[in-house]
């Protein structure tokens, strides 16, 4: 076919229709086949600086909500911890309750139910979860608490009916000179015996503590102060480590006797047996914004169900147990405050969860309005094309078809 001067324009107009026609009817076919408007940023140029905005965005969304996922799973791994705690200790106020009001810790068998709660409460201090361990604070690598330790030393404490200080003579308590022995074995079975003189006519309390304080390798301690740190002060020789302590009189001495020292575990208001740091966790939930969540395993409350539990575990004797039962009351009512902690603190995760979720809906559906298209909407589309694309061509036929000799005929 030849194109003549007189028909170049129709020729150029028609043909420039149909290679329009025929450019979107191929993009039409790949949006219906792919879903998608285009298969790079070019096709859809007047969008793409807001889809890679909406894209970053959902990608942050993203990260926020599994550390928001993350963080709400500890604390609700140790909210039940705590919860545990709460039932274990209130089991064992009402078994001391009994034991202690009928005399009968012996009956009861307090002894090996409360060793058998302790053990508990540690499982239940070393929470681990994803390999971290909740309650050790920044060395989650490292259990929470050391068992080994969590028990009270083994400990000899005076009679609660004999106040000492360490200006008290022991002429004024009516000791005789003598000596005592201490054997110290620590947690592997080595022992150390260590013997302390004493002249009841010139020393003291203070000097029979120093004496023994100042003898760094015999494996025990002497301080003054009340069962479980309550009460009037009383002399305590314990164990440093958590091994067993026997102590004895030797020659004429009564000191033992005249203080009426009887072994009765006295745990410290310290928590030696918390291994972990004082980091508190963080988690970032938000564009500059962390959260601060969590509970270590030295906590106040949990300290005391572990001093209260650490008595009764290794004595029947009723001001020990009754000591005990304070401590474990304590711990009870300060328990649902540590537990209230932890759930104020989920509750603060999940408002920027629901947030995040929220925006995740909406930036997903953004995203998908700028890069999909409307399948069956855009295979109508491609029909109308089609069929224009033909009637381009037919007029492209006939045009060339158009002569003189065609006309006269």
């Amino acid at each position: 076919m030849v194109t003549r001067v007189a028909t170049y324009t129709n020729h150029t107009l028609l043909s420039d229709l149909a290679l329009r026609n025929a450019a979107r009817v191929t993009d039409l076919q790949n949006q219906a086949s792919s879903g998608y408007k285009s298969r790079d940023y070019s096709g859809i140029a007047d969008s793409t600086q807001r889809l890679l905005n909406l894209e970053g965005e959902y990608t942050r969304t993203e990260q926020y909500l599994r550390n928001t996922t993350q963080s709400k799973l500890r604390l609700q791994s140790m909210e039940t911890a705590v919860d545990s705690m709460i039932t274990i200790a209130t089991k064992m106020k009402t078994l001391l309750i009994q034991a202690t009001s009928a005399n009968q810790g012996a009956d009861v068998n307090v002894r090996a139910q409360t060793r058998q709660a302790m053990e508990q409460v540690a499982n239940l201090l070393n929470t681990n979860l994803d390999g971290r361990y909740l309650f050790a604070g920044g060395r989650s690598e490292e259990a929470a608490v050391d068992i080994e330790k969590i028990y009270a030393p083994d400990n000899y404490i005076s009679d609660s009916d004999v106040t000492v200080t360490d200006a008290t003579t022991l002429a004024s308590l009516g000791v005789a000179t003598g000596q005592i022995q201490i054997v110290s074995t620590d947690v592997d079975g080595n022992s150390v015996t260590t013997t302390v003189n004493y002249n009841a006519a010139t020393d003291d309390i203070g000097d029979i503590r120093d004496a023994i304080n100042s003898v760094t390798t015999n494996g025990a301690i002497a301080s003054l102060r009340g069962l479980g740190g309550e009460g009037d002060p009383r002399l305590n020789i314990e164990n440093v480590g958590n091994g067993s302590i026997t102590i004895s009189e030797t020659g004429a001495g009564t000191l033992l006797a005249v203080l009426g020292m009887e072994k009765i575990p006295n745990p410290r208001e310290d928590a030696d047996y918390y291994n972990g740091d004082q980091q508190i966790l963080q988690a970032r939930v938000d564009t500059d914004y962390n959260i601060s969540y969590g509970i270590l395993a030295d906590n106040p409350a949990f300290q005391k169900l572990v001093q209260g539990l650490g008595i009764a575990s290794a004595t029947e004797d009723q001001d020990a147990l009754n000591v005990a039962l304070g401590f474990i009351g304590d711990a009870i009512n300060e328990l649902p405050n540590v537990q209230g902690r932890i759930g104020l603190d989920i509750a603060n995760i999940e408002r920027f969860e629901t947030r995040h979720e929220d925006f995740k809906i909406f930036a997903a559906q953004a995203i998908s309005d700028i890069e999909t298209v409307d399948v069956p909407l855009t295979l109508a589309e491609l029909t109308q094309y089609e069929t224009a694309l033909q009637a381009s061509f037919i007029s492209i036929s006939r045009a060339a078809d158009l002569s003189l000799a065609n006309y006269l005929r």
